[in-house]
């Protein structure tokens, strides 16, 4: 049995999507089988707090940021699943992660842990 539930998801049409970050998300996708229907829906989430641990090193804490992932098609509702330029995602970004004014759009950038940044 699958247990699926909303996993704080965001809803179609709730976060948008830069040209830049949907290209590395597909690009992504292509990596993990999360074209055309495959098996996974690639996710872009908010994490509270990630630390990074490397062979040799002293754990470094990167704060919250977002995450670049994928799921099992079968763990993410449909009613979730947005379809951008023909790309299946799955957002997972709460409202207290956006700046104040913010557009609700992921973009690009390099300065952040996975590469993806809130505007």
């Amino acid at each position: 049995m699958v247990q699926v539930n909303d996993d704080f998801f965001n809803s179609p049409g709730q976060v948008g999507i830069s040209p830049a970050a949907l290209a590395e998300a597909r690009e992504f996708a292509a990596a993990v089988g999360a074209l055309n229907h495959g098996a996974q829906i690639v996710s872009i989430g908010w994490a509270l707090s990630l630390i990074q641990r490397d062979p040799g090193q002293p754990e470094q804490q990167l704060g919250p940021c977002l995450m670049l992932g994928a799921y099992r098609r079968d763990q993410v509702p449909k009613e979730f699943i947005d379809v951008i330029d023909g790309l299946e995602l799955a957002f997972q970004i709460p409202d207290n992660a956006w700046p104040a004014g913010a557009q609700r759009i992921v973009d690009v950038d390099k300065t952040k842990p996975f590469g993806f940044g809130l505007r």
